[in-house]
C-alpha cells in the first residue's frame, strides 16, 4: 500500500515539474496523414472516431503524455481561419465526434483535454455538458474559465503561463494503462475513405470547404481519387457535409 501510494505521488510531482510534457498538443493530421478534424465531422460511419481517437492515445501515451488537447469547443463556420481545425457546423455532431474520440482515447489512458481558448459555441458547451463530457479545458485565462462555469460547464482548467502549461484548480494525474501502438495505415485508409463526400456532378475537390458542387476528399492518394470518382459516376458516398 506505501509503495502505491509512494509511486501515485511521484507520477503526480514529476508532471507538476514538467509542465510541457503532460498534455500533448500535436494536431491529428501529425498522427495520421490527411486526417483532420474536419476529416472526423464528414465520416459516415461515425464510430471510427473512437478507433481514431483510440490510436492517437496509444501514440501519445508511448511517447510519455497523459493527456491530449482533441479540438476546440467552436464549431465550424465560413469565417473560421482553420476550417480542418473544426469538426462540423452541427454542435450536436460535434459533440458526438468527441464523445467518440475521447472514449478512444481513455482507452488507450490518455485524459481529453478541450481546447477553451479563442471563440467558443455556447450550443455546443451545452450538448457537452449534457452528455457529461466535462474534460478538462485549456483557456487563456481565469476570466474564460468562469465563463465556462457560468455556461454550467464544471471542470478543471488548464492555462499556459511562461511556457509551460498549468492547472487553476486541480494537479495533473496520470491513467496507469495503456496499449499496444497498431499500425494506422489499414484505419488511415477506412477514414479517408468513409469520408468521401457527395455533393452533385461535377469535379473531384481536394481538401476544400464549402463547396457546392462534386466531390470532395481530403486526401490526393490514389486509393482516395479513384473512389472520388466511381463516387461521381453513382453519384453516392458515405460521408456527409459538415457545412
Amino acid at each position: 500500500m506505501k509503495r502505491t501510494v509512494f509511486f501515485t505521488l511521484l507520477i503526480l510531482f514529476s508532471l507538476s515539474i514538467h509542465g510541457r510534457n503532460f498534455l500533448c498538443t500535436n494536431r491529428l493530421e501529425d498522427f495520421l496523414k490527411d486526417v483532420s478534424l474536419l476529416t472526423l465531422g464528414s465520416l459516415g460511419n461515425t464510430s471510427l472516431a473512437q478507433e481514431v481517437g483510440q490510436y492517437v492515445g496509444s501514440v501519445a501515451k508511448q511517447d510519455g503524455y497523459s493527456y491530449y488537447l482533441i479540438g476546440p469547443l467552436d464549431t465550424l463556420s465560413v469565417d473560421d481561419n482553420d476550417y480542418f481545425y473544426r469538426v462540423n457546423k452541427s454542435p450536436f455532431i460535434t459533440a458526438d465526434i468527441y464523445e467518440k474520440f475521447a472514449t478512444g482515447l481513455g482507452n488507450a489512458g490518455i485524459i481529453p483535454v478541450f481546447d477553451g481558448r479563442g471563440k467558443i459555441d455556447t450550443n455546443l458547451v451545452s450538448s457537452l455538458v449534457t452528455r457529461k463530457l466535462t474534460y478538462p479545458v485549456l483557456v487563456e485565462d481565469e476570466g474564460k474559465a468562469n465563463l465556462l462555469r457560468a455556461l454550467g460547464y464544471k471542470a478543471v482548467f488548464i492555462v499556459e503561463e511562461n511556457g509551460e502549461y498549468k492547472f487553476l484548480n486541480s494537479i495533473p494525474v496520470s491513467l496507469y494503462w495503456k496499449i499496444p501502438v497498431q499500425n494506422p495505415e489499414e484505419l488511415r485508409k477506412k477514414v479517408l475513405l468513409n469520408s468521401i463526400i457527395y455533393l452533385g456532378p461535377g469535379e473531384v475537390q481536394i481538401r476544400k470547404s464549402f463547396v457546392t458542387s462534386g466531390v470532395v476528399v481530403f486526401s490526393d492518394e490514389e486509393f482516395v481519387i479513384s473512389e472520388a470518382k466511381k463516387a461521381l459516376e453513382k453519384r453516392t458516398a458515405p460521408g456527409r457535409v459538415p457545412w
